[in-house]
């Protein structure tokens, strides 16, 4: 796994999916991997985060007040043990994980203007029933293609392809 900041043609030529560490995210991660393997591309995995949600790089140490990069750095490492945990294994090349300070739903679209494709989970850690303000924000205002991966047991759910 590569990680990265947002340089602009980051997302060119690449499946793209939204991590926040749901189970909805987990699915959509799944099913996003497998897409982008299907078409022999990479696979950016993007995790938004704010200082309210991002994990404390120090261990808690309240002394210390960490900089931006670490916490950016301890967000994308929480998001490579999530990605590991998901697929299976260690590191792979054809994953990139990008950790962006901003809201995800601005980020999700921003990486859409270049991607061939956009994947996000049904509704993240948020309490919607349906569709989570994130997936609904990408799904009006995405630059391409999107996919919503839906929750376990729901209509489509379980569409293979062949």
């Amino acid at each position: 796994m590569t990680s990265a900041t947002e340089p602009a043609d980051l997302y060119s030529g690449t499946v793209v999916v939204g991590s926040d560490g749901s189970v909805d995210s987990a699915r959509a991660l799944s099913w996003a991997h497998d897409e982008a393997q299907r078409h022999g591309v990479p696979l950016v995995v993007l995790r938004a985060w704010s200082l309210k949600s991002a994990p404390r790089p120090d261990g808690g140490d309240l002394s210390y007040v960490p900089s931006e990069d670490e916490f950016a750095a301890a967000v994308r490492a929480e998001l490579a043990e999530d990605v590991g945990h998901v697929l299976g294994g260690p590191a792979r090349d054809d994953v990139i994980l990008v950790a962006a300070h901003r809201p995800a739903d601005e980020a999700l679209v921003e990486a859409s203007r270049e991607a061939v494709l956009t994947v996000v989970g049904a509704r993240g850690s948020g309490l919607s029933r349906w569709l989570g303000s994130v997936s609904a924000s990408v799904v009006r205002h995405a630059h391409g293609p999107v996919v919503v991966v839906p929750q376990a047991g729901e209509r489509g759910s379980d569409v293979r392809r062949e």
